[in-house]
């Protein structure tokens, strides 16, 4: 099921697509895609999961010029240069999509475990929301968090930011289990550098699993973790 787009501090979302879960609703879980893609491009592979207890949000990044693509107008969660361990972040763009996550939460019920996830610049997005939180940047604190072949931006200054920010960083971090897949042959974004974002969230405090893996050991990996967690 699809719904229209949506404006938040002046970026323009796209359709926002959604599967509903058939069994029990125990979780909700936006589901952020990669640069160039849509909501819709996602719920093939999330409806291949057979997750029958997890709603699934795909809204649509804004149209939007990326610098790593020359200039091409494009959909994408925020700018990005070529990405690398030393790479410039968008983070003003990054903040404003987290107000618009947290938007898509609004009407969920308060009991269902909420979590965030994604693809490439949307398993970017994710893992920034997630910081943010224990930051106590944002509200909603995401008890489930998936990241595939991405990075966290910010991450050489997150231990910083837990030791400077609001009270009860560690407690906020502990609270989000994030599993991290990364492929072995990305040549967009080095297994080496999500595996170094990886390890400082673990240091800061995050519960954090790290696995190399491609093509269908994605879905089966994630299907596992979410399965063993409840879900």
């Amino acid at each position: 099921m699809a719904s229209g787009s949506i404006n938040v501090s002046g970026l323009e979302f796209g359709q926002i697509n959604t599967v509903y879960p058939t069994g029990i609703h125990k979780a909700t879980i936006v589901w952020l895609h990669d640069v160039g893609n849509t909501g819709f491009n996602s719920l093939e592979p999330l409806q291949n999961l057979r997750l029958p207890n997890i709603k699934w949000i795909c809204p649509t990044a804004p149209r939007r010029r990326v610098t790593s693509l020359g200039g091409e107008i494009t959909n994408a969660w925020c700018d990005i240069a070529k990405v690398s361990e030393n790479m410039q972040d968008d983070f003003g763009t990054l903040n404003y999509v987290n107000e618009y996550i947290t938007s898509l939460f609004s009407n969920e019920p308060q009991n269902v475990i909420k979590g965030v996830a994604g693809l490439g610049l949307g398993a970017a997005q994710a893992l920034y929301y997630t910081s943010c939180y224990a930051f106590g940047w944002v509200p909603i604190n995401p008890q489930i968090v998936i990241g595939i072949n991405g990075w966290l931006p910010g991450w050489r200054r997150l231990e910083y930011n837990m030791n400077n920010t609001n009270f009860g960083t560690a407690n906020r971090a502990a609270a989000s289990k994030i599993l991290i897949l990364h492929g072995t042959s990305d040549d967009v974004v080095p297994s080496s550098f999500g595996y170094r974002c990886a390890d400082s969230l673990r240091m800061a405090g995050f519960p954090t699993l790290f696995k190399q893996c491609g093509g269908d050991h994605v879905i089966n990996e994630i299907r596992v973790w979410l399965t063993n967690l409840g879900l």
